[in-house]
């Protein structure tokens, strides 16, 4: 905070402690991302900072991957010039047959299921994941990893009991975890909330909407902008593995300016790193899950400070490229 004000959003609507007074909560991504760039908007304005010539950058994880691009886009329309994207773990696409078959890739790269269920998926779900063959293995798979934490295959889950004593969170599919620690009540009074009001850390309606959407379009627009992005990614995630984030970008059609490559942080081997025209920059933090910033806050302090120097991650200047005409968002990629 000595260097930049850090501003949170908790999106969309009816997610942690937010709520709007009409009550109506849209969660599709296209309200998401029109709610997030008013706020912004207004937030701007009220502090009188909107083209004051500060460096704004919007940083998100998981899901944020889908609303990002399309809010930065609607800044654009209104003259709101938006100087980078910071991704951790992010989903851009989250079309149900891609994402499983990335996921499934990942899952089998560390032997959590047989080479039965390997061939079976190779061989029945390539396009389809809704055969009974396809279900067959997606519930198979499902039930013998519930005990893993996915979301960090080096990481045990912790109960909602034992985060309450020790405060250290650790994302697993105990969902409990956060909203029993928001909706106590010692926290709610150091937070200043109504302690009737509740904290809900997601809806299950939510997850069914993103699961439909993609955002590629918008991503390839925003970069072509010349807004640059960086995606951070844990290797030990399982949930948005960068099986998953290569799949995307492959489908972008998109230039490697190099080959995928380490790079080191205080003398030792920190990650992979490679960077894509236009714009594109992705690192992989090694022994981290979907939280990297977690376990490695020195390494992500690191590579965000190189990301805002115009720096990828092995501390070579980025190659921006120059604004081109932006994409039809009506397009399908």
């Amino acid at each position: 905070t000595q260097n930049a004000t850090i501003v949170f959003l908790e999106l969309p609507v009816g997610v942690g402690f937010s709520s709007q007074e009409s009550g109506t909560e849209k969660w599709d991504f296209m309200h998401v991302s029109i709610d997030a760039s008013l706020t912004i908007m207004k937030w701007l304005d009220t502090f009188q900072l909107r083209l004051s010539g500060n460096k704004i950058y919007l940083v998100g994880e998981n899901w944020s991957g889908t609303v990002l691009p399309r809010t930065v886009e609607l800044l654009y329309e209104v003259k709101q010039p938006v100087e980078g994207m910071i991704f951790f773990n992010a989903e851009i696409d989250s079309m149900q047959t891609h994402r499983y078959k990335a996921k499934y890739d990942f899952m089998w790269g560390y032997q959590l299921y047989n080479r039965e269920l390997r061939e079976t998926l190779e061989q029945n779900c390539v396009d389809d994941i809704v055969s009974p063959s396809c279900k067959f293995v997606h519930e198979t798979i499902k039930r013998i990893t519930q005990k893993v934490n996915l979301f960090d295959l080096s990481d045990q889950c912790k109960t909602s009991e034992e985060f309450l004593t020790d405060y250290k969170f650790v994302k697993c599919k105990d969902y409990n975890l956060l909203s029993n620690y928001f909706n106590s009540a010692n926290v709610k009074f150091e937070l200043g909330k109504d302690p009737t009001q509740t904290f809900d850390i997601c809806h299950e309606e939510i997850h069914i909407l993103y699961q439909q959407k993609s955002a590629r379009v918008h991503l390839l627009n925003v970069l072509k902008f010349g807004v640059p992005a960086l995606f951070i990614n844990g290797n030990m995630d399982a949930e948005y593995p960068l099986t998953e984030v290569f799949r995307w970008i492959k489908s972008l059609k998109m230039s490697p300016n190099n080959e995928w490559r380490q790079y080191f942080f205080n003398d030792k081997l920190a990650g992979h790193t490679v960077s894509y025209q236009p714009n594109l920059i992705l690192a992989s933090v090694r022994g981290a899950g979907g939280n990297p910033y977690t376990k490695k806050g020195a390494l992500i302090k690191f590579l965000l400070q190189n990301f805002i120097d115009g720096k990828t991650p092995d501390s070579q200047p980025i190659k921006k490229e120059e604004p081109v005409t932006p994409t039809d968002p009506k397009q399908d990629l």
